[in-house]
């Protein structure tokens, strides 16, 4: 596919995974309504899953699907991440 920076996309993808394992090793949220709230609303918005480990064309599609939603919704980087990571499943999970 033309345009497409695979490099670009592992780091995109690497700083998910540091941000998570960040937010992780962080002081606990004190908003678990509102964060509830926030993924119920993220959920509503009918966000993609990422299941493959290595697909660039799908993680690009994957990563745009996510960006529109948080387009649309006041987030933090943690929050963002959080919700993120939480469309992740499978081999993409690990």
């Amino acid at each position: 596919m033309a345009g497409r920076n695979d490099q670009a996309i592992a780091n995109a993808m690497t700083a998910v995974a540091q941000a998570f394992n960040n937010a992780l090793q962080g002081k606990q949220n004190q908003q678990g309504v509102t964060d509830e709230l926030r993924l119920d609303r993220f959920m509503r918005n009918n966000p993609p899953t990422f299941k493959r480990r290595y697909d660039p064309d799908g993680a690009q599609n994957w990563l745009q699907g996510i960006e529109r939603i948080f387009r649309a919704m006041v987030s933090t980087n943690e929050q963002k991440v959080r919700l993120a990571t939480h469309m992740l499943a499978e081999e993409a999970e690990f």
